[in-house]
């Protein structure tokens, strides 16, 4: 895939906050009848964008892990998880 010269630094990391901001998302919606879900999915997530970044970095050769990475993984987690309250929060009032 050709790269897009955007002029911003880390531009990337935007990329992965948006990716895990739609995971929690839509994890947090499929199981939102279950409210105690919620904290093992916010974890679980978490757990999975630090996984995929250690694993990057020590099983291939190709890619490279970034702690910065996982960092903009759990800002887009937790991103998510306060969008979902507030659409929870407005759902429950409107009921």
């Amino acid at each position: 895939m050709p790269e897009i010269e955007t002029g911003i630094k880390n531009v990337d990391k935007i990329y992965h906050l948006i990716a895990y901001f739609t995971l929690s998302v839509t994890w947090l919606l499929s199981f939102y009848r279950k409210p105690i879900l919620k904290y093992v999915i916010i974890i679980c997530c978490i757990l999975f964008g630090i996984i995929i970044e250690v694993s990057q970095q020590t099983l291939t050769t190709y890619r490279t892990g970034d702690y910065k990475d996982a960092l903009a993984n759990t800002a887009g987690i937790i991103l998510g998880f306060i969008v979902f309250n507030q659409i929870l929060k407005k759902i429950t009032v409107n009921s």
